[in-house]
């Protein structure tokens, strides 16, 4: 995963851009996950020594999961993900076309699409990234063209979505950036400072 983030020097959002590519090149199909019931696997899956896939979770490569990752009952992993190790994808979770770094929990109801979560972020319960603008046109963030269609967002080591917490598309959080609503954000720069407060 490092080779994503060493080539990327102009835009945060540029690993998603090579993320097809990279998983097609570096997939190794493997399963070494303890599968607790019936689960549903289809295309390149390479998951990590000690994680535990639930009964009815979905998964469709290519995804590469780290080691002791937690796939929960009802996950649905739909295809260019990668998850580092000790990751929590919970129950009616969807993640898609993500990159999750090490110990992300994404525990229970969440949506995240197109998006970048940095090492230990947490989303609470029905926390939600929008990846796509209602007229669907390319997201900006800042003034600045995604040259991106679907653009969930950015965030930082540490940071956290409270529950029931929606953001909009294009959202950047600084590390250790807390939100815990009341309502959606719009697309941009956000950190301690920054974040609106209830």
């Amino acid at each position: 995963m490092q080779f994503l983030f060493r080539r990327a020097t102009n835009t945060l959002w540029e690993p998603l851009n090579r993320l097809e590519e990279f998983l097609e090149d570096e997939t190794q199909p493997k399963n070494s996950a303890i599968i607790k019931g019936e689960v549903y696997i289809e295309g390149d899956v390479e998951i990590g020594e000690g994680s535990v896939i639930e009964h009815g979770a979905v998964i469709i490569g290519p995804v590469i999961l780290g080691k002791n990752c937690h796939v929960r009952a009802g996950a649905y992993i739909r295809g260019n993900v990668i998850a580092g190790d000790g990751c929590v994808i919970g129950h009616s979770t969807e993640v898609i076309r993500s990159i999750l770094l090490d110990d992300v929990r994404v525990d229970h109801f969440n949506y995240v699409g197109d998006s970048i979560l940095g090492n230990g972020v947490h989303f609470g319960a029905g926390a939600k990234v929008a990846n796509l603008r209602f007229d669907e046109k390319e997201i900006v963030v800042q003034g600045v063209s995604t040259g991106r269609v679907k653009f969930g967002g950015v965030f930082g080591d540490r940071c956290h979505l409270g529950l029931n917490v929606s953001v909009g598309p294009g959202v950047i959080f600084e590390k250790g950036t807390w939100y815990a609503g009341p309502g959606p954000l719009k697309s941009g720069l956000y950190n301690r400072d920054t974040i609106p407060r209830f």
